[in-house]
């Protein structure tokens, strides 16, 4: 303006000595009332000069370019363009030629004739590059392309601008929209180096407190929140425009959720919730403190505000009327909760949250055993296009088919599972718990054992125990007795429930591997840590069989007696009466023995102990020397039981009886039955 205002004078001197005085005086006063901002005045003297002058020279162009900005500041676009337009192209000497050109552009760009700016100003650009119009023009072409759109070359002649940066009085615009373009591109990083050059260099800039906000919004779409936060927490955010403010607050508040610092989102939504009670934003804001109540478990909190938001008909009133169930479900009220769920289907059929809520649903009756009311719910919930969602309920169904013994249903329920859920989640490894034990009660051990063997793989710490004890089970119900002890010895002590039941699969496979010290002590610990379990009896029994086994009859014959004088169903099992004279006889209490096994065969004649019970007395007898009454023993089972297996060797052994009485012919005449009968 200074250069502008020196050349009018040294003008206005100049008119004084070579115009005729009328012309002069015109040019004279319309310069003074260009100075003075009389625009319409200045306006009317140039026109009059031009009627006064006509010889084309400096004076007339610098009339030319002074009545093209009295219109333009009259707000004569239209005119002032035709004045400018003028000089530009009649007058390329001009000294006021960069000036018009420049005027134009601005002209032309606030018109929205970007093309015709950009042209004028690339004239300016070429043809001065000394001219203190050269940055601003650089600033203005760079506008005129984010204006269509043309992010890729608006950089280049923006970066231009910026360069110029002590000739271009638009150096903090040309600097923030560098930063603007940057950002809208995705550009996050560069836009914060641009907007902190912004800060660092022009701090008066009016640009500096939005600069400051975008800082901080770049920043939170980088997801460096905590970078954010101290942005957005900067005193300069304070100054800016209400709705800017607003939005400042909203993310300051959303970066505090983002970084899990609950507490402090909670502040920020409130505090924006009493700053900006009219803001467009204020609902989101009420979205996001429910949410933080809900995840610092303030359940309550977070369904009071749930509960209002939900009351309209909006995309955040439907998703709070499903989390306001939720809050009620997380607070421990399933009755509440199953209600709102409900509510929530039947009013939003097409919400995407619909099959969450069916799934809720069934859950909820699952775990009120209701599983038919869940089934139901399950069922529709595995139609949701949320894989999450989906191998949730199949994973319910699967749980619930096994409650109700249905292993094959189970095991494909399970199956469709690990089809579907991330192999990562916890839903997967679930599911292949579950096709394991399914597939273990479907007798398909093998199966069982992989489906197993693989999640221990994924995860050693995943419901360890549970995998151990039905690996285990596994091997003892394919005979590798040796495995499913190591499994079982796998099982956590402080497990009550599955610990007992190693116990008790040791002890058999112990039995099994005829490893009958092992057995005794894992019967032993059983018994002893499970007196109520319904295993306790045949556990018993099955201590009794390992001190047999490991020929402590004493012990054994306690025990097998103990069970046989009971009033329990063992008691009337043939084979603890069998086991318990067995006792008595190897322990060496033979008259008891002969007692015991007479009263089985009477008691039970058709088991399949009788007949040896008679013929364990005949050899009793017999290794007592008794060969009498060992043969009339051994002639009762025949009689008994004239079909019996024994019989061979019944016939044999009372041929040894009459060969010991040195009764021959007697001896020849049994060997002899057995030699015709039993070829």
């Amino acid at each position: 303006m200074n250069k502008i205002i020196l050349s009018l004078i040294f003008l206005m001197l100049l008119s004084s000595q070579i115009l005729p005085q009328s012309a002069a005086e015109k040019f004279n006063l319309g310069t003074k009332a260009f100075v003075t901002k009389d625009y319409v005045e200045a306006y009317n003297y140039f026109e009059s000069f031009f009627n006064e002058h006509n010889e084309i020279d400096e004076m007339y162009s610098t009339a030319k370019y002074y009545s093209g900005e009295s219109l333009l500041n009259l707000g004569e676009k239209h005119a002032a363009k035709e004045r400018f337009e003028f000089l530009v192209n009649n007058y390329k000497w001009s000294t006021f030629r960069d000036a018009a050109l420049y005027k134009l552009g601005l002209i032309y760009f606030d018109t929205k004739k970007f093309e015709q700016s950009r042209d004028r100003l690339n004239i300016l650009i070429n043809n001065y590059p000394t001219s203190q119009y050269f940055g601003p023009a650089l600033y203005w072409i760079g506008e005129s392309y984010v204006e269509e759109g043309g992010i890729d070359v608006a950089i280049k002649y923006l970066e231009d601008a910026v360069a110029k940066r002590k000739s271009n009085k638009y150096i903090d615009y040309s600097i923030y929209t560098l930063a603007n373009v940057y950002e809208r591109k995705g550009e996050y990083q560069k836009a914060v180096e641009y907007y902190d050059q912004l800060l660092s260099f022009h701090k008066e800039s009016k640009f500096a407190p939005i600069a400051q906000f975008r800082i901080g919004y770049c920043y939170f779409q980088l997801k460096e929140y905590q970078s954010a936060i101290l942005e957005l927490n900067n005193p300069t955010i304070e100054s800016l425009p209400t709705d800017i403010h607003s939005e400042a607050l909203y993310l300051l508040a959303n970066s505090h959720y983002r970084l899990s610092e609950f507490s402090n989102a909670e502040d920020v939504f409130l505090k924006f919730i009493v700053d900006h009670p009219g803001s467009n934003l204020l609902r989101n804001t009420k979205y996001g403190l429910a949410w933080s109540y809900f995840q610092q478990e303030k359940y309550n909190d977070a369904f009071e505000v749930f509960n209002t938001l939900s009351l309209v008909d909006d995309s955040i009133g439907g998703n709070s009327f499903y989390w306001k169930a939720e809050s009620k479900r997380y607070a421990g009220k399933e009755s509440e909760a199953l209600t709102i769920f409900k509510e929530f289907v039947q009013k939003y059929p097409g919400s995407v949250l619909v099959n969450n809520a069916k799934y809720q649903v069934g859950g909820i009756f699952f775990t009120g055993d209701k599983f038919k009311d869940s089934e139901k719910y399950l069922l529709e919930s595995v139609d949701s296009d949320n894989a999450i969602v989906k191998s949730k309920a199949y994973i319910l169904l699967g749980e619930m088919n096994l409650n109700n013994q249905n292993y094959s249903a189970a095991r494909k329920n399970f199956k469709t599972t690990l089809s579907i859920a991330d192999t990562l989640s916890d839903i997967y490894s679930n599911a292949l718990l579950g096709l394991g034990i399914s597939s273990f009660y479907l007798k398909q051990y093998n199966e069982a054992a992989r489906s197993l063997i693989d999640l221990e793989t994924k995860d050693a710490s995943f419901n360890h125990n549970k995998v151990s004890f039905y690996l285990a089970e596994s091997y003892f119900a394919k005979g590798n007795y040796a495995e499913a002890v190591k499994r079982y010895n796998k099982i956590d002590k402080d497990d009550r429930g599955l610990n007992g039941l190693s116990q008790y699969g040791k002890g058999y496979s112990y039995f099994n591997l005829k490893d009958y010290e092992n057995a005794i002590l894992s019967f032993s610990n059983f018994i002893k840590k499970n007196p109520t379990d319904i295993r306790n009896l045949d556990a018993r029994l099955r201590l009794a069989d390992s001190y047999y086994g490991n020929k402590n009859y004493i012990s054994a014959g306690r025990i097998y007696k103990e069970i046989f004088l009971s009033n329990e169903e063992k008691a009337r099992d043939p084979y603890v009466h069998y086991q318990y004279a067995q006792a008595l006889f190897k322990g060496g209490n033979t008259s008891e023995a002969i007692s015991e096994f007479r009263i089985l065969q009477s008691t039970f004649p058709e088991s399949e102990y009788a007949d040896k019970s008679l013929y364990i007395v005949g050899w009793i007898f017999f290794q007592k020397n008794s060969y009498n009454d060992a043969i009339n023993s051994y002639r009762v089972l025949l009689n008994t039981y004239p079909n019996s297996s024994l019989n061979p060797i019944v016939y044999y052994s009372i041929g040894d009886a009459f060969f010991n009485l040195n009764k021959y012919d007697s001896a020849i005449v049994n060997y002899q039955k057995v030699i015709n009968q039993y070829p």
